[in-house]
């Protein structure tokens, strides 16, 4: 449920104003909207009834110089302002300002001129009775709106105020009341675990033996030990040079530790409004950087801010039904700490990249005989012999830029990464890269059985990997790389936190933290990637050079079967020796293609799964877990139905139906095919006809075809309006309407430009390969062979490689073949619809005040495929109801609070 907590008490101030000053407005409107029809009634003929609706509407909407002139009063304005060249100014309603003008003129035309008939006449009152009752509509839209967001505030303020029994003296004693009090079974379950971990140390785990594995990883060769000696000093002289600086904090660095610390949803709602307080005052700022710097002054001696009391934990529920558990500490130490996480993240990856690029990093690649490049060399030149772009190259790149390192951002200005956010102010967005993944699979699959007849592939996770770290691993680790003392202590004092649940009221015990790694903190991220680049680099050792696709502790390897052997063997002894476990329930191996060969029983059991998605080996894809879809359609059910108010359940909705399922059927490729997305339709279709057709409901609201149906039947019971067009529901709230999110339109406009298939496209680089070679053949024929550098002089015509022999080591040669593995891993372009004139003429009149990032404005290629859809989807119902794209004006609603309400994070109920 979205919190309000943090909403400024001014805006809720102007809000409530401005909702009775809405209510006054619309009092008055109708007060003269009645006086207006009562004189036109009386009107003694057509001329003078149009002249009193013309000259009352004009005087309504803010145009009092487009009234009926019959006393050439304009003879005394300013001959240098003409109204008239205002032709399209957007007016409330249907009519614009030049309408109104063309009507004044053609009225005083009319009181001479017999060429204007009475029909004529009569067509313009018609047309300025409806624009009156457009603008009665948008005044009651206004007034239902404002009773929207005050029913919202009105929930948001029940769920801020605590229940409290009077006769109770000792209220602060008791768990937060806030919360469901008796939670659910599965939250006390995950705390119960929890806690057996993180408050009970780790026994089993011996540091003499980590700093064996690792010198046996890192030192065994002569080029290793340099490689990794020059990691250990880069550290040790960071450290040393991080401890010494004198002053850290100024104003600057000051607002990128709070961007980035606003990043991690580490921070309750109060907190982080204070925070942004901070950033816009530059003297308290400069205040705040003074402080820090005091305290980064005497590091050495640092502790936790808790005045005994222990540090505030909360349980917050994912869509996924798991609890995270966060930290709500003092905020200069979150500060602190998120500084001295991000200057840590962003060198630790600059060491560990250089070292990907160091020679003792295995590269991936064919086994190539010298003797096979000279002869390719001879036959078709030195372009025959470029690997340059090639699908070995590709994958490098990828596993660079996507998968090594991932929580670690690249610079200080980018500051915190998230794990599963979908911000993609940053280029790609981490919900993309675990898609890119799962496209990534499905490709290699492909291109493996095309090239191999088989693929083997294996995904874990390690159990709890945050809250059961043992702090003795860790800290052995970060010692074996060179971490000074004084560092390894205050990581040990940043690890062992005093704890204690909100749950268990202001008396609750406090504990210390004995394990794990703290929820949200770029520090605790840096941590683990230390840690679990040991696994990536000993799987690289073992396996051939293949790599570690891996996002976190979440890991996946896929290839031949012999190499997946030597992977999982490597992962196997890096958990042991590290005191870490596998999750049972995400490991698992998915076999495809040649089926007689030989397997092995290394591998661990298991499905591969991600999201809602299972790896089906027989169909060879990723079909949906139907079953726990079902588990989530109870779910959200449950969620909806604790929404007291429809802006709080829109936004519920939007949240889980409108991004979490889609989500978590992945982001189509052209790799998956239609079917995939095929598939996620039928499946949302059937999640919307079960939450609404149950038969077990027999209230009016349960008993409609689907969400748009529901949602009508509701505010009409609440609120007595009727008749609602479907464009309401989901046109944006800068249009009056409610942003219903349609996860459908995505998948239909991607679904058109899914225009081939795997099969298609390795056919087609099978034969762009027998053009290639058959064109440089007839070109051997007629210049011979070698080149100027002499290779080839042993060899004659007779040695020009055969076609069989040309097309071996595709991944390493092949042009083509590299091209259909771009396509691939492609995501489909969302098709955009065609602007329609019916339309281009509506958009017109939206005028520039709407910026051009809103939803839906007068700029049709600023617009995305999903608002274009949209947009000519119910326009013309709109019109109809409305009088325009805007079913009220912007000023007679309370769109501040609305959009600052939106942009806060929706709490599950849980």
């Amino acid at each position: 449920m979205a919190s309000n907590g943090a909403l400024p008490q001014t805006l809720k101030s102007i809000t409530a104003t401005k909702i009775q000053e809405l209510s006054k407005q619309r009092v008055i409107f109708d007060q003269h909207k009645n006086e207006i029809l009562a004189a036109a009634s009386a009107a003694k003929d057509l001329v003078s009834r149009a002249q009193i609706l013309l000259d009352g509407i004009s005087r309504l909407k803010g145009y009092p110089k487009e009234i009926l002139d019959i006393d050439d009063t304009d003879l005394d304005a300013d001959s240098e302002t003409d109204h008239d060249h205002v032709s399209s100014e957007p007016g409330a309603g249907r009519l614009q300002r030049a309408d109104h003008a063309n009507i004044r003129r053609f009225l005083l035309q009319s009181r001479y001129d017999s060429s204007i008939s009475q029909s004529s006449l009569q067509a313009r009152i018609s047309l300025l009775e409806k624009d009156l009752r457009y603008l009665e509509i948008k005044h009651g839209h206004g007034a239902f709106y404002s009773n929207l967001v005050t029913e919202w505030l009105s929930e948001l303020d029940e769920q801020a105020t605590p229940n409290t029994d009077e006769n109770d003296t000792d209220q602060s004693s008791k768990p937060d009341s806030s919360l469901e009090p008796a939670g659910r079974t599965e939250m006390h379950e995950q705390r119960a675990t929890w806690e057996s971990l993180v408050f009970n140390s780790a026994t089993h785990v011996k540091e003499e033996a980590i700093h064996t594995y690792l010198s046996g990883l890192f030192t065994q060769t002569k080029l290793s030990r340099q490689a990794f000696t020059k990691i250990r000093t880069k550290i040790q002289s960071f450290g040393a040079d991080l401890l010494s600086k004198g002053s850290w904090f100024d104003v600057d660095t000051l607002k990128w530790v709070s961007e980035a610390l606003l990043k991690t949803d580490l921070l309750n709602d109060q907190k982080a409004a204070i925070l942004k307080e901070f950033m816009r005052n530059k003297e308290v700022a400069q205040e705040v950087a003074d402080v820090l710097n005091m305290r980064l002054a005497s590091l050495e001696s640092w502790s936790w801010t808790t005045d005994g009391k222990g540090i505030p934990l909360d349980m917050r529920r994912q869509l996924n039904g798991k609890y995270r558990f966060y930290m709500d500490e003092d905020l200069l130490d979150a500060l602190l700490l998120q500084y001295l996480g991000t200057k840590w993240a962003v060198k630790l990856r600059e060491v560990f990249v250089e070292f990907l690029h160091s020679r003792e990093w295995k590269p991936l690649r064919e086994d190539v005989s010298e003797e096979y490049i000279n002869r390719r060399k001879f036959s078709f030149g030195r372009s025959g012999i470029t690997t340059t772009g090639r699908i070995n190259e590709l994958r490098r790149a990828t596993y660079e830029e996507d998968y090594f390192m991932s929580q670690l951002p690249d610079s200080e200005q980018e500051g915190a990464r998230e794990y599963d956010g979908e911000d993609d102010s940053q280029g790609k967005n981490p919900l993309d890269t675990k898609h890119s993944l799962l496209h990534l699979l499905i490709t290699e699959s492909i291109i493996h059985k095309h090239q191999h007849g088989e693929f083997t592939a294996i995904r874990s996770d390690f159990e709890w990997f945050g809250p059961s770290m043992p702090h003795a691993t860790l800290l052995a680790v970060l010692k074996f790389f060179g971490f000074s003392e004084t560092w390894l202590n205050f990581f040990k004092a940043f690890l062992e936190a005093p704890l204690k649940f909100t749950q268990d009221g202001v008396n609750g015990p406090v504990q210390t933290r004995k394990r794990g790694l703290p929820m949200s903190h770029t520090l605790g991220d840096c941590f683990g990637e230390v840690v679990l680049f040991c696994m990536d680099y000993t799987v690289n050792q073992h396996a051939d050079g293949a790599f570690l696709y891996r996002l976190h502790d979440d890991f996946w390897f896929w290839g031949a079967e012999k190499t997946c052997d030597k992977a999982w063997d490597a992962m196997k002894q890096f958990s042991q020796v590290m005191g870490l476990t596998f999750n049972q329930e995400k490991t698992g191996t998915v076999r495809m293609g040649n089926a007689d060969g030989e397997k092995s029983s290394s591998l661990p059991q298991g499905d591969i799964r991600w999201g809602f998605l299972v790896l089906d080996a027989a169909q060879e894809r990723f079909i949906i877990d139907q079953a726990q879809v079902d588990q989530h359609i109870e779910e959200l059910s449950r969620q909806l139905s604790s929404c007291k108010s429809v802006f709080a359940w829109v936004q519920a909705w939007n949240s889980y139906f409108g991004r979490f399922f889609t989500n978590n059927f992945a982001k189509p490729a052209i790799c998956f095919g239609r079917g995939h997305i095929d598939m996620a339709i039928s499946t949302l279709n059937r999640i919307e006809r079960t939450l609404f057709n149950k038969p077990e409901d027999s209230s009016p609201s349960n008993q409609v075809s689907g969400v748009t149906e529901y949602l009508r039947t509701v505010i009409a019971e609440r609120f007595d309006i009727h008749e609602l067009p479907d464009g309401f529901f989901y046109y944006p709230v800068e249009l009056g309407g409610l942003g219903l999110l349609n996860p459908f339109i995505r998948l239909f406009a991607m679904r058109e430009n899914i225009k081939t298939t795997p099969r298609k496209l390795l056919h087609k680089a099978s034969l762009e390969g027998e053009v290639a070679y058959e064109t440089a053949k007839e070109k051997f024929k007629s210049n011979g062979g070698g080149d100027s550098t002499g290779v080839g002089i042993e060899y004659g015509p007779s040695d020009f490689m055969s076609f069989e022999e040309y097309s071996r080591y595709p991944e390493t040669f092949s042009g083509p073949l590299k091209d259909v593995y771009n396509q691939l891993n492609e995501v489909p372009q969302e098709k955009k619809v065609p602007l329609t004139l019916g339309f281009s003429r509506e958009q017109d009149s939206l005028g520039d005040d709407l910026s051009e990032k809103a939803s839906i404005n007068n700029h049709w290629s600023k617009m995305t495929p999903y608002w274009c859809w949209v947009a000519e989807l119910y326009y013309e119902e709109m019109v109809q109801t409305y009088g325009g794209l805007a079913a009220v004006n912007r000023e007679f609603m309370p769109l501040g609070v609305v959009k600052t309400l939106r942009e806060g994070k929706f709490r599950w109920q849980g």
